[in-house]
């Protein structure tokens, strides 16, 4: 399969990948308050939405590792997402709607960090496709669903939006079932030893570790950004425009962002983005207006996508690709397991303080993630200083000097 038709049919994938999400994260906790839940119940909810996505992204990652493969794994998912979906349109007691999200959640979690994976492998043997450039049509997509199911929920109710996941998500597993791109063969496929190899490399411990910080504030902007939005006068139509403005705000520096990874290196895009969310949540923290709440939101380019395109491609580059499914769904667990703390610490504060205040604290644990990045900046250049010697007595060895 030719390059350009592979990249048409990636960006396809990706509008329907995001564009399924955007019919559901967005209203999560508009959902929530439709059926009566409290915000401790709230943040609970949250917690688990999270906490399954920790148990099972890690799962699917080492079983399409060892014996499936992606393409594969990204259509079993799909489908049985979109069957699944329709179990939260029947729960309406705390228990069942629990339950619903863990069934829906086994599937649904692991589409993303898996096409991500298929596309990595994909850009391995066609080096003109760009990943950003394929991940910004997945921004666009979620950009003109969310604000399109804002008017849809506003008019019909949540579970129409339910039933358009569950349409758009089976013609993403059409796509990449006519998509049959081959990917690596390899005589030896990954094992346990692989994977801890790659969990004893202190760089990979440490990135991990910025990324859980990072993602108590990500997990939580995300469950209750609804709100902010509530609070400063909003209603559930603005959420969907919210959804718009933040996945239309990733384009710019998606569609650049290999050159900025190029000029800059993937640690120093990391810190400024994590940067910038301290100073964007600290704005949110004394916002009056859901006007000014969407405005701030356009600061997404220069937070989430520098924090997207830059973890992704460190991971990349210091991982082996036969075991890169794996590093990244298990990337994706520990956004989730900072995110777990995030929605039940969230939901616990905001019994006692109000959103604004939540907001501040949010901020400052973005700073706190800035700085465990300026420890693992010194410790990537130890690892390069430490390649770079051994390469020189390597080639020692090979050209003895008489």
């Amino acid at each position: 399969m030719n390059s350009k038709k592979l990249s048409i049919d990636l960006k396809a994938l990706y509008i329907a990948s995001f564009g399924a999400l955007a019919c559901f994260l967005p209203f999560l906790t508009y959902y929530f308050q439709s059926v009566g839940l409290s915000y401790t119940q709230i943040g609970i909810a949250f917690a688990v939405y999270s906490i399954t996505g920790v148990l099972t992204q890690p799962i699917w990652g080492f079983i399409t590792d060892k014996y499936l493969n992606k393409r594969l794994t990204i259509i079993i998912t799909m489908v049985a997402s979109s069957a699944t979906i329709y179990s939260l349109i029947f729960a309406k007691t705390f228990p069942f709607i629990i339950f619903s999200m863990i069934l829906f959640l086994i599937f649904q979690s692991s589409i993303i960090p898996v096409t991500d994976a298929y596309t990595y492998e994909i850009i391995e043997k066609h080096n003109d496709i760009q990943y950003g450039r394929i991940r910004l049509m997945g921004s666009l997509g979620y950009a003109v669903l969310a604000l399109v199911c804002g008017i849809i929920i506003k008019n019909s109710g949540i579970s129409s939006a339910f039933i358009l996941y569950s349409v758009i998500v089976l013609f993403g597993a059409l796509i990449i079932y006519k998509m049959n791109f081959k990917g690596r063969s390899s005589t030896r496929r990954a094992d346990l030893g692989d994977i801890s190899k790659v969990l004893r490399d202190k760089r990979f411990i440490i990135l991990m570790l910025s990324i859980f910080i990072a993602n108590i504030s990500l997990g939580s902007n995300t469950s209750y950004i609804s709100l902010l939005i509530q609070a400063t006068g909003g209603d559930v139509s603005v959420i969907g425009l919210l959804g718009f403005t933040l996945a239309a705000s990733e384009v710019p520096v998606l569609f650049i962002g290999k050159k900025l990874l190029k000029k800059h290196g993937e640690l120093n895009i990391y810190a400024t983005g994590m940067f910038f969310f301290a100073v964007r949540y600290f704005l949110d923290s004394i916002s009056t207006s859901y006007v000014t709440v969407i405005l701030i939101q356009t600061m997404q380019a220069v937070t989430y996508s520098l924090f997207l395109i830059s973890t992704l491609e460190y991971i990349c580059r210091i991982t082996p690709a036969k075991i890169r499914t794996s590093a990244l769904t298990f990337y994706t667990a520990v956004c989730g397991s900072g995110a777990f703390i995030g929605n039940i610490g969230g939901g616990i504060l905001l019994e006692h303080i109000n959103i604004f205040g939540l907001y501040k604290i949010i901020a400052l644990i973005c700073l706190a993630s800035t700085a465990v990045i300026l420890v693992l900046k010194n410790v990537d250049k130890s690892y390069v200083v430490e390649k770079s010697i051994k390469s020189e007595v390597s080639e020692l060895n090979l050209n003895p000097i008489d």
